[in-house]
């Protein structure tokens, strides 16, 4: 069974931009009981779910949380993404995926992006949110209305500022009360490479994310995972291409540059080399 689409504007590869906001993904669905909406990666974008009826499970890098008329979810950039409706009680949502250049909300949303890594804290709730949504998408339909571009800018605008204020992160709370230190350390270190697989070229980088030695938390991750840094970046960064090549919306070059891979035969050769395939020849 499949989804139903009640509007379905997609941006993904050509975003419309209303000065310094970009507009990715604005639409409603409405589910079949049941109905789940595979697997995918979100890019350098950021993504709400609005529940505006039924219910079911939004799941973020495996993690399942459930939703219900009223919820709002929100979704970071390099998140696996998937949500699933309720059989019997099925899914109404309207969702909303975008990426801004205005430096004080980008800035702002990198610090909700850092503390809120876990999936369980991202489900919030303000109407206003959901009326700016709705109104939005008619606008969108609607190229003849007078003002239309400076009236879609300002309803995102107020859209992702609300959704700051939501995330007040000068009180966000850590969910890590009882955990040793170290534990803490490595699981924000996976956290950011998961988070960052688009934006992080080398993993030295992490010395300034982290502020500690490189060498120290090189040793630290091998330590407490069992695992190397470089092999959890690899693997993280092929877990997604593999995912992205399933999708079949981007070329395998434009997927080698996406995850910022020297060339597509690098590429090419890693990907063989973990899946047994070579990246065209993936189903």
């Amino acid at each position: 069974m499949e989804n139903i689409y009640h509007i379905n504007n997609e941006y993904l590869s050509n975003p419309l931009k209303f000065e310094d906001i970009y507009l990715v993904q604005l639409g409603r669905l409405f589910c079949r009981g049941g109905v789940e909406y595979d697997e995918h990666v979100h890019l350098n974008w950021y993504e709400l779910t609005i529940v505006t009826g039924g219910s079911g499970t939004v799941t973020t890098g495996g993690v399942s949380v459930p939703v219900s008329a009223g919820d709002i979810y929100l979704s970071f950039p390099a998140d696996l993404h998937q949500i699933s409706s309720d059989a019997s009680d099925p899914l109404k949502y309207d969702f909303f995926s975008f990426r801004t250049e205005n430096e004080e909300l980008a800035g702002a949303l990198e610090k909700i992006y850092a503390a809120y890594v876990s999936a369980e804290s991202r489900v919030f709730s303000d109407g206003r949110i959901n009326n700016l949504v709705s109104l939005a998408i008619n606008e969108i339909l609607d190229e003849s209305l007078p003002l239309r571009n400076k009236m879609i800018y300002g309803m995102l605008s107020q859209i992702i500022i609300y959704i700051i204020r939501a995330f007040d992160t000068e009180r966000a709370v850590t969910p890590f009360k009882n955990t040793d230190r170290q534990d803490i350390l490595c699981y924000q270190i996976m956290s950011y490479i998961d988070t960052h697989i688009f934006t992080l070229s080398k993993l030295s980088d992490l010395a300034v994310v982290m502020n500690y030695n490189y060498s120290y938390l090189s040793a630290l991750f091998k330590k407490t995972t069992g695992r190397t840094l470089s092999d959890y970046y690899m693997s993280t960064r092929l877990k997604t291409a593999r995912l992205l090549i399933d999708e079949g919306k981007l070329k395998i070059s434009e997927i080698a540059e996406l995850l910022n891979y020297s060339s597509i035969y690098v590429f090419s050769r890693a990907y063989k080399k973990k899946y047994g395939t070579s990246p065209s020849g993936t189903s």
